[in-house]
Order: C-alpha cells, then sequence, then structure tokens
C-alpha cells in the first residue's frame, strides 16, 4: 500500500514538472514563430488576431507569432506592408530577432510591484542576440513594445509601439498596454552573472566577464546612469530599483540604466581602472567626437564596495605610485607590462564626463567588519587573479637586488583588506581631492530599529554612519535600514529625486 502510494506521488510530481516545463518554456526567445507561407496567411493571422477576442491569451499568442514572422521574414515588401514602427528612429525593430508575450514571463518569486496598465494591444518584449558583445550581458538587449493590430480593408497592420519612447508615454499614448517590468525580469533570469560567492574566492574564471553592460538598446538622447554593486553582489542588486525608477516617465525619458560587473574579491584598484577603461570605451564608441552632451553628464550610483569604486572615478591619486609596490629596474624585460599597470592602477585622475556621483552605503573612512575574524578568513583564501600577479610582480621577480615581500603585496591588494580603515586604500582616500566640479551625494543607513538621539554610534551593521559620512555632500538622506538599503522604497525614491533635480 506505502508502495503505491509512493508511486502515485512521484507520478504526480512528474507530471507537474513536465507541466511546469511546459508553461515556463513559452518564455524561451529561442521559439520562433512558424513561417507563413504566403503574405495571403499572414494577413488571415493579423484578422483572426482582430477577431478572436473571446480568449485574450490566444489573441496575443497570435500577434506575437504574426510580429516574430514579420521580424524573421526574408521578404522586406511583406515587413513593410504590415508593421508600422512607431518609435525612436535610431531604433530598427527588424533588427530584433525575437519576440516573447511579456505575460508569458514567469512572475513567481517577483516581491516588488509589477508595472503595467490595461489598455489595447499586446506587450511583448523584442530581443537581439547580438554577435559583438560589447557593453551586452547574457542573451542580449531588449526593448519593451506594444503591438497593436489595425483593422483594415485590405493589408491589416501592425503598429508596433516603442514603450521606452518619450513620444509614446501615457500621456500622449494613453490608449495602449503596458509593461515595463516584464521585460526586466526576463533579462534578469536569463542573463548569467557573475556568482556573488565563487567569484570572491576563485576571481580568475571571472576576469573576462568584467564589464560594462546596457540592458536596452542605446539611446544618444538619454543620460546614461551607472549603477555599481558591492561586495558579495551582482548586477542583480539593482532590479528593483531599475524597476521602480524606470515606470517614471520623467526618469525612464531621459535616462538609460547601465551596470558594471565584477568579481568583488579582486583588488579595488584595479576594479576601479577596468571601470575606467570601460567608461573610456564607451565615449570612444558613442561620442567619438565628444559633442553628445549626455555622455558628458553620467551619473554614477554605487552601494558599498560600489560606491568606493564610483569615488574613485572623480578623484585625483597622488603622484606617485605607493611605496610598498617596489618599482623594477628594467620594465621592458617583464612580459606583462608591470609599470602600465602599476600606473594604471595607481595614478588617475577625475573623469570629466561624470556629472554627478550618489553613494549608497559606501565606507569612505573604512568599515570595521573588514578586520573582523570572519573577514581575515575570507581574506585568506581570496586568489588574486594569475593576471594581476603576473603583470604586478613578475617584473620585480627579474631583479634579485629589489627586496620585496611577495605574500604580503597580495593581501594588500585584496578587496576586503582594502577596506580597512587602515589599508593604504582608505588612507588615501583622505588626501586624494574629489573633483570640485562634480556634485554627489550621500544615502546612509543608520540601523532599521534606531530611534532619535545623536549619529555618533549609528550602523547599517557593515558601515558606520561617521563613515559613511561624506563632507561636502549636496544631501545626505539618512535611512533606517541596514547595509542592504539600495533595495528600500525611500532609498530608491531618493536616487529618482536626484536624478530629477540633475535634469533641470
Amino acid at each position: 500500500m506505502i508502495r503505491k502510494i509512493k508511486t502515485v506521488l512521484t507520478f504526480k510530481v512528474l507530471i507537474f514538472v513536465l507541466v511546469a516545463m511546459i508553461v515556463t518554456s513559452c518564455s524561451l526567445p529561442s521559439r520562433h514563430a512558424k513561417a507563413f507561407n504566403s503574405k495571403q496567411e499572414l494577413e488571415a493571422a493579423l484578422i483572426d488576431s482582430i477577431a478572436d477576442k473571446t480568449k485574450k491569451n490566444t489573441s496575443q499568442r497570435k500577434v506575437s507569432s504574426s510580429l516574430a514572422t514579420l521580424i524573421e521574414s526574408k521578404d522586406p515588401a511583406i515587413s513593410e506592408t504590415h508593421l508600422q514602427w512607431i518609435g525612436r528612429k535610431e531604433i530598427d525593430p527588424m533588427s530584433f530577432s525575437h519576440v516573447v508575450r511579456s505575460n508569458a514571463v514567469i512572475r513567481t518569486n517577483w516581491s516588488q510591484k509589477w508595472h503595467q496598465s490595461e489598455g489595447s494591444g499586446t506587450p511583448l518584449i523584442l530581443l537581439k542576440k547580438i554577435q559583438d558583445s560589447r557593453f551586452i550581458n547574457g542573451i542580449g538587449e531588449i526593448l519593451p513594445v506594444t503591438a497593436v493590430v489595425k483593422s483594415t480593408e485590405k493589408n491589416p497592420k501592425i503598429l508596433l509601439y516603442d514603450l521606452l519612447d518619450p513620444k509614446n508615454d501615457q500621456t500622449k499614448a494613453p490608449e495602449i498596454a503596458r509593461d515595463y517590468t516584464a521585460p526586466i525580469n526576463y533579462l534578469t533570469r536569463r542573463t548569467k552573472l557573475i556568482p556573488k560567492v565563487l567569484a570572491i574566492i576563485n576571481a580568475n574564471r571571472y576576469m573576462n566577464r568584467i564589464g560594462l553592460h546596457r540592458m536596452n538598446p542605446y539611446d544618444p538622447n538619454k543620460i546614461p546612469v551607472i549603477l555599481i554593486h558591492g561586495f558579495k553582489a551582482n548586477p542583480r542588486a539593482w532590479v528593483n530599483l531599475i524597476n521602480q525608477l524606470q515606470a517614471d516617465p520623467k526618469i525612464r525619458n531621459r535616462y538609460q540604466f547601465w551596470t558594471f560587473s565584477y568579481p568583488t574579491g579582486i583588488p579595488l584598484h584595479y576594479s576601479a581602472m577596468r571601470l575606467r577603461k570601460e567608461l573610456q570605451t564607451m565615449q570612444k564608441k558613442y561620442n567619438p567626437e565628444g559633442k553628445n552632451p549626455n555622455l558628458q553628464k553620467i551619473v554614477l550610483v554605487g552601494h558599498s564596495m560600489g560606491g568606493i569604486l564610483s569615488r574613485l572615478m572623480i578623484s585625483k591619486s597622488h603622484e606617485e605610485i605607493p611605496s610598498w609596490i617596489p618599482k623594477p629596474i628594467n620594465n621592458s624585460q617583464s612580459p606583462y607590462g608591470t609599470k602600465n599597470l602599476a600606473t594604471d592602477m595607481f595614478l588617475f585622475k577625475p573623469q570629466e564626463y561624470i556629472g554627478r556621483v550618489i553613494f549608497i552605503a559606501t565606507p569612505h573612512h573604512g568599515t570595521k567588519f573588514a578586520t573582523s575574524t570572519i573577514s581575515k578568513m575570507i581574506n585568506s583564501i581570496i586568489q588574486v587573479p594569475i593576471e594581476i600577479q603576473n603583470s604586478l610582480l613578475s617584473g620585480l621577480r627579474l631583479n634579485p637586488d629589489i627586496p620585496f615581500d611577495e605574500a604580503a603585496i597580495l593581501m594588500k591588494l585584496k578587496s576586503i583588506d582594502n577596506v580597512s580603515p587602515n589599508s593604504y586604500l582608505i588612507r588615501s582616500l583622505q588626501s586624494e581631492p574629489i573633483s570640485k566640479t562634480v556634485p554627489f551625494h550621500s544615502i546612509i543607513g543608520i540601523g532599521k530599529f534606531r530611534g532619535e538621539g545623536p549619529l555618533t554610534n549609528a550602523t547599517d551593521l557593515v558601515v558606520s554612519y561617521q563613515s559613511a559620512h561624506l563632507k561636502g555632500a549636496k544631501s545626505e538622506l539618512k535611512v533606517r535600514a541596514w547595509h542592504d538599503l539600495h533595495k528600500y522604497n525611500e532609498t530608491i525614491t531618493e536616487v529618482g529625486n536626484i536624478l530629477k533635480q540633475h535634469t533641470n
């Protein structure tokens, strides 16, 4: 009897898993629509989409299938006849390769508000898998659109609305349905990001995935907001913030969100160098003549360790490489360019295209958490990437007359040691001037249950108020929250207010 019950339960579980797989597969980008054999078949499908009002989901599937076929069509005459693009001229809908229905995106484990509105048409996600993956992370770039089938006597059309085009804002096109959350959720679920924990200990595996990435097609008319995560995190940390802010038309119409991804165990000066080079490459690619004012107003938003990286983008370094890094007599003997890497890491100046910085829970004066027993244990097993070790140390080994403690240097390079109150990085920050032309703001956690009173001992359990406080800030918001305050509505609202101020 017990064996029969187990067999039945096992069978039911198997059926449940199979059904779940079938249901969730509807959002897979590899599900190509079946091509129509003729123009007449396509017209018939569009007419069916208009006529089928009884089953909304079925109608949406037909619209999605029709649009996918248009995009994949080899005959431009068919596409021009049946597709009308209502969006930004810089974007070609025919350059996308996949169509996903927004209502097919899985909504489980999504705790934040789902930003959507009812109306005519079918909210969809256009997906482009780009061969040149520069600035693209994961499955590709996405674009939220709404497809509305227009009924005419001849040649019914799909009106395709670009939901990120200010001209299609709710006030100007209030009748169409919208879904701004589905694309974010879809991309988040399907993008393979740098793992939060493994990348701390073994960064070697993920060095080639360091980079600056965008979600949507680049828009020259919008200001980039660069989101930089902190320790033991990856770009997924910003999902709540992007979801909430992109739903605000005043922000959506003026800004485009980018993220910087890096394994958080590596030296912070190295991460900062890579971010600096990524930003410079971004300028060369999208603003080669330096005439786009939007790319001269870039906003950096850094949480915790990411705030330190942001600060290094607007600071001027000391004139000399740190004394604890000996200089080899003849760098030309080193195949790794020791001098160049050390120079790039430790000698820098403010990047002139940064227009504003927002620090969230940033340990400007270090954190005592870095000196705790558990942090020391983690620090001891962190591996400094081979390419950094080789670049900085190989030249030194060529000259036996230069004494140096290799183990001590490697320990100083690790990110946890970098944010210790007595580290070279934290001490040097106190004397490295921040650019006077770049306004900055602070958002500081003071503890979730903290009452009124002096902030001398206030802390978010990782960073104290005194460490996060930075003299000269244009504004400072104190949030009753722990160290993950970048996920709190109060913090996100403040970031939104600062962004609106930035465009005034």
